[in-house]
């Protein structure tokens, strides 16, 4: 019998300890074609639902001239855990989906430090996908999780969420937030609106998307990432019809904090074009042994158990990005599951910070998305009445990371625009084929229960 990794702690946790900061956002923005999306929160926004907002049996409306706070009038309705089996599911295709992914940005931006969360982009996609219908939806399913039906990655995917968020030993607040056009035609259906407020406990705004509304969303990105990223957007779009928001800010401390002896200053680092830098190396000895693929890691934990910050050397005279292209998600998770706790690890972690910004639309169409993208998407459950006919436009994600003595911070942010689809479909779009081409290190943040990379990167120089 598999058990229910979401909803029971694993004897093995106990001894991992956690993480010390990490945090996350991802914004979903939908447009109509050819325009940027945005909108977002302060008190004007959160007027109650019964200041204008009309609800009928199939869809819901708003008065012209504010924002309304759509989520406030609906009830969120119980809804039953995954199964064990779906969770174990869910585990495997999503980490083959963040490596995937990992490979696609790696082609582009070898040599560079890169870093994904890849919780926040599949909290995102995951309430954009809830809108899809036929071929769109099927293409969604394949490149998130192929074996889950909607439904069952719903539970799955809340079930993790909340998971992240049991820590008392840790801050990980997570929030979601959805912003519609207040349009007469952007009729939203009230089947989706449920849908994202139960499993996703989304707030739902209707908003002008005027310069207002632009400073909202960015504010409300500041707010819901404690600072880390305080600007996403930087205008919005006249064809911009909705934008879908995953914000979460983690911060912690190690279990076990560097003393002043374990801090090595002065020391180098080999970046990725051969050139020294000079580096403050953080020395620890670590318990579990990581082999993955010829190369060589560790865990050091933060506090709580719940996190871990996880670090591999490939092979001497392997990169970063040539080693993460060589390895699956599921490589890595039973790796990690799977650590060495006979030997002793004396690890030296490099102090570093960056920023990394990036849009993934290409990437997402090369791992099989495409259709949601083209003119031939199905976005028609978002709205009551199917009209006007929606595809996304982009998907911006762009992330911040600390990692120092004291512990880590990171933040993410995923925007995903849809805009209106044009011009006349005459056959369906060809299927894509998903191809992966291919002394700097890979790391992530990992939930410990699952192995999950909550976030993922590379080293590739510390300057």
């Amino acid at each position: 019998m598999i058990r229910n990794i979401f909803t029971k702690k694993s004897k093995k946790a106990s001894r991992r300890r956690a993480i010390t900061a990490m945090f996350l956002a991802g914004v979903m923005m939908l447009t109509a074609c050819g325009k940027t999306v945005s909108s977002g929160t302060e008190e004007r926004e959160k007027t109650p639902i019964s200041t204008g907002a009309v609800i009928e049996e199939n869809k819901i409306t708003a008065e012209r001239g504010r924002s309304t706070n759509l989520s406030a009038s609906v009830t969120p309705t119980s809804v039953t855990s995954s199964t064990a089996e779906a969770e174990k599911k869910f585990v495997n295709s999503t980490a083959d989906f963040s490596f995937d992914l990992m490979r696609e940005l790696l082609k582009r931006d070898k040599g560079q430090n890169v870093m994904i969360s890849p919780d926040s982009l599949i909290t995102a996609l995951g309430m954009t996908e809830n809108g899809a219908a036929g071929d769109t939806l099927k293409a969604m399913q394949n490149v998130l999780a192929a074996d889950l039906s909607i439904d069952e990655y719903n539970k799955a995917l809340a079930g993790f969420n909340q998971l992240l968020t049991g820590s008392d030993e840790v801050t990980f607040n997570s929030g979601n937030s959805i912003w519609v056009r207040n349009t007469e035609e952007m009729e939203i259906s009230q089947a989706f609106l449920q849908t994202v407020v139960d499993y996703y406990n989304s707030e739902f705004y209707l908003a002008d998307f005027d310069n207002k509304t632009l400073d909202d969303v960015n504010n409300w990105i500041k707010e819901n990432t404690n600072g880390m990223i305080d600007k996403v957007l930087d205008e919005i779009s006249e064809d911009a019809q909705m934008l879908l928001i995953n914000a979460i800010a983690f911060e912690g401390e190690w279990a076990d904090e560097y003393k002043e002896s374990q801090i090595r200053e002065g020391r180098q680092f080999n970046n990725a074009s051969g050139v020294k830098e000079e580096a403050v190396m953080l020395a620890s000895s670590e318990e579990g042994l990581i082999s993955l693929n010829g190369g060589v890691g560790f865990g050091r934990a933060y506090k709580g158990g719940q996190f871990e910050f996880v670090a591999i050397l490939p092979p001497e005279g392997v990169g970063a990005d040539e080693f993460i292209n060589g390895i699956s998600g599921e490589d890595f998770v039973n790796a990690y599951l799977n650590k060495d706790y006979d030997p002793m690890v004396y690890a030296e972690i490099p102090e570093f910070k960056y920023d990394y910004k990036t849009k993934l639309s290409d990437q997402l169409k090369d791992m099989g998305m495409e259709i949601a993208f083209s003119d031939y998407a199905d976005f028609s459950g978002m709205l009551a009445s199917g009209l006007p006919e929606l595809k996304i436009a982009e998907v911006i994600h762009k992330t911040h990371i600390e990692v120092d003595r004291k512990g880590t911070k990171a933040a993410a942010v995923t925007v995903v625009e849809m805009e209106k689809c044009a011009g006349i479909r005459e056959e369906n779009p060809r299927k894509t084929v998903k191809v992966i081409l291919d002394r700097p290190f890979m790391y992530a943040i990992v939930n410990t229960e699952t192995g999950l990379p909550v976030f993922l990167g590379t080293v590739n120089s510390v300057k």
